[in-house]
């Protein structure tokens, strides 16, 4: 399954280049302005305040209205300005709240463990430890926020549960899809978060939810076996049987002159 996902993935993002540049473009932008906006009012605390709360806000709904656009990439849709407009109008409140939520988790983290390390005790370090894991469960677990809330659960509280759901149900595969994250930015980071960027990053997890998903569709059709059993004798090659036909194979050729196929 991670074979195919990673190869399904490459061939999205490739067929829809420009336009996961043009949304990581406009994110770059959001941001670069917020931040230049931000230190040019310092002079007065209160609206530099304000200017990253709706810097951070609209990143927010532009992630998952860019989420919602790579959800129709993944289930082998186009998308164009007026779907995605409609999106980010959609997504404005929702995208403050995910903001929120990444900004209160990220300030608990970086005062809770350097305080409880601070305090010198086998309790502090204790709850340092626990702090710590907690950090890395939720990390693991907000990854699949994006995805569940484009494809299955539009209502932003269910989404957050479903993210723990997701991630005790899947840790391995959890795991991999943050590390796999994490190589996608490290080569953002080289071609300046132009590609793959936030964009790609997000069209991978769309990519890897929605095929997983498949399980989830196979456990149901399927009651009278042990669900226990069954998780670890899901019959992938069955399940991506039609997908591994529609994405079918390429040649180098075909991806640097896809016009002479």
């Amino acid at each position: 399954m991670i074979g195919f996902f990673i190869k399904k993935a490459f061939f999205d993002g490739w067929d829809n280049l420009l336009q996961i540049m043009l949304l990581n473009v406009i994110m770059l932008g959001v941001g670069f302005g917020g931040f230049y906006l931000a230190g040019a009012t310092t002079f007065f605390i209160p609206l530099s305040l304000l200017v990253v709360a709706v810097a951070a806000s609209l990143e927010g709904a532009l992630l998952l209205t860019v989420s919602s656009m790579m959800a129709r990439v993944a289930d082998y849709k186009s998308f164009n300005a007026k779907d995605f407009l409609a999106s980010f109008r959609s997504n404005l409140f929702h995208g403050f709240l995910f903001a929120a939520v990444i900004a209160i988790a990220i300030t608990v983290c970086v005062v809770a463990i350097p305080y409880y390390l601070s305090l010198g005790s086998l309790l502090g370090f204790g709850l340092a430890v626990l702090m710590f894991w907690v950090a890395v469960a939720f990390a693991l677990s907000i990854q699949w926020f994006l995805p569940i809330r484009s494809q299955l659960e539009p209502n932003f509280g269910k989404a957050l549960k479903k993210c723990l759901i997701i991630f005790f149900d899947n840790p391995g595969f959890s795991l991999f899809m943050f590390l796999y994250s994490l190589v996608l930015g490290a080569l953002s980071l080289v071609l300046v978060f132009l590609l793959p960027g936030f964009g790609g990053i997000v069209l991978a997890q769309n990519e890897a939810f929605r095929l997983r998903l498949y399980k989830y569709d196979w456990l149901e059709s399927h009651p009278e076996l042990d669900p226990i059993k069954a998780r670890k004798e899901v019959p992938w090659g069955e399940l991506l049987a039609d997908d591994e036909e529609t994405v079918g194979t390429r040649s180098f050729r075909s991806f640097i002159f896809p016009w002479k196929d």
